[in-house]
């Protein structure tokens, strides 16, 4: 069966199930028969994937009246997918899910969800002039982590809820990032002022990870990589091997890119993926140490080690195509041309490369050594976090509507995602699922950028190293670790004080 048969096939089988459920709603079904009706994991149409359980949940029993619930939400022209709210169905999967899961939450508490959609860049500059006014406007935002404005420099201006003390929020469960959790809650971890979630799909489409042109790997006699992800071996040595496989000036008479050239190249990148590789080796420019303090690690010698190995990659002319270049040598670009073997992108670049002729594959960022115990994907610091705004005046109403939308979200939503729009539509096999699975959990987030901390530090990092220009790791992080440690301890002092 052609792959155009088995996605009309799999858009009907959906829209088979959404017809039931909205059916099932106008007859007041059981919950637990909507639960499992919805549950699109249980939908797969082309593919056995093994999806983790749902976990159990019971939704308080609570009225809304029939009220606004209302959400500030970024939007942006990079490609990705922010609708919170559709008015309709679409005949598109995901935008169906989504409409299904909304109307699921406002039949259970009789509310209505209000999307307020504002370019990204402006969302923290909307919430100060609302909070500093007084005005309870919004009951939760998506902003993001670091944008015009570092979401920290929000926070220690004491506009948001500490959502610890929304005990109606079960930010312990499955349904919410744990690993952003973890990072954001800096000092003795009393006090979060922003969490990760998948009720905004863009969460998720953030994260960076590699994609590689599967039909250019065979053709050079190398294993696909699934097997080596899965044994805990996808190490920068054997991801060092696949460049030098893959770098080749094919008659050209240097590496230096030609638009008409026949050069092929290891890997390319944006500039700011460079941080992903870093990070994949398991080393972030912040640490905290046993009592949730944060502290600098760019001067440690494992980051110093982590950044010389992966400059000793970035500088080796063929295994590295920079982006530094006119217009036309744009890295995406490259990739699709089959130039470059592999590229660092974020997870959002499978709906550009599904324009492939050639078959691709996606993995997660590679380890360090096969020591390493995790894999580490960072998502981009533009990744929308959820906020409550400190105006907010029904904070408890507030998190059991955020709690049910975010597991609503991580049972229905992320498997409709992963299952459908990522497999069917870009990804083209079923090791490809595996790994959006191991990228999903392996997410860490850095917090650094998002304080305000390290934005010097990065952009000088992204802009040179990326670049494949000269970088001496040691004396940068000699002239920025006064600076960057001064900045820590200011916002501290509002942790500690307030």
């Amino acid at each position: 069966m052609n792959n155009l048969k088995k996605r009309l096939i799999s858009i009907v089988l959906i829209l088979f199930v959404s017809v039931s459920i909205i059916t099932g709603c106008s007859q007041n079904s059981k919950d637990e028969e909507f639960q499992k009706d919805t549950d699109i994991s249980e939908t797969n149409t082309e593919s056995e994937i093994d999806l983790p359980p749902a976990e159990e949940y019971i939704y308080p029993d609570i009225d809304g009246e029939g009220s606004d619930f209302r959400v500030l939400n970024g939007k942006n022209e990079w490609g990705f997918y922010t609708d919170l709210v559709h008015d309709e169905m679409t005949g598109d999967v995901l935008d169906d899910v989504i409409y299904m899961r909304n109307r699921f939450i406002e039949d259970k508490f009789n509310m209505n969800i209000i999307e307020i959609p504002v370019d990204i860049n402006g969302v923290a500059e909307q919430l100060r002039r609302t909070i500093s006014a007084g005005d309870d406007e919004y009951d939760a935002a998506f902003n993001p982590a670091f944008s015009a404005v570092p979401i920290g420099t929000l926070i220690v201006e004491n506009f948001f809820y500490n959502q610890k003390e929304i005990s109606t929020l079960n930010l312990e469960k499955s349904w919410w990032n744990q690993t952003m959790i973890k990072e954001a809650a800096i000092g003795k971890g009393e006090k979060l002022y922003y969490s990760g979630c998948e009720i905004n799909i863009m969460a998720l489409q953030s994260v960076a990870c590699l994609f590689f042109n599967q039909d250019m790997m065979t053709s050079l006699g190398l294993e696909l990589p699934y097997n080596a992800v899965r044994e805990g071996k996808w190490t920068l040595e054997l991801f060092d091997q696949y460049l030098k496989s893959a770098a080749n000036p094919n008659g050209d008479a240097t590496f230096d890119w030609e638009p008409n050239g026949n050069a092929t190249y290891g890997f390319t990148a944006m500039e700011n993926s460079i941080a992903a590789l870093v990070a994949g080796f398991g080393e972030c420019f912040i640490k905290t140490d046993e009592q949730g303090y944060p502290y600098l690690a760019i001067d440690t010698e494992q980051f110093i080690n982590a950044t010389n190995k992966a400059a000793e990659i970035l500088y080796d002319k063929g295994k590295y195509l920079p982006t530094d270049r006119p217009r036309e040598c744009f890295y995406e670009q490259e990739f699709m041309k089959g130039r470059t073997l592999m590229i660092i992108d974020e997870l959002k670049g499978a709906d550009i490369f599904r324009e492939m002729d050639t078959t691709f594959g996606i993995l997660p960022m590679p380890k360090y050594n096969e020591s390493q115990e995790n894999y580490y994907c960072i998502p981009i610091f533009q990744i929308p976090v959820l906020v409550i705004p400190s105006t907010n005046s029904r904070p408890d109403f507030t998190g059991i509507i955020l709690d049910a939308w975010a597991y609503v979200s991580n049972r229905d939503v992320t498997p409709a995602f992963f299952d459908i729009s990522v497999s069917q539509k870009q990804l083209r096999n079923e090791d490809s699922i595996d790994m959006l699975q191991i990228i999903k959990s392996s997410g860490s987030f850095e917090v650094g950028c998002a304080y305000g901390w390290t934005t010097d530090f990065y952009n000088d990092f992204r802009n040179t190293l990326g670049a494949a220009k000269e970088y001496n790791i040691v004396s940068k992080t000699e002239a920025a670790k006064d600076g960057i440690s001064a900045k820590i301890a200011d916002t501290m002092k509002f942790f500690d004080e307030n």
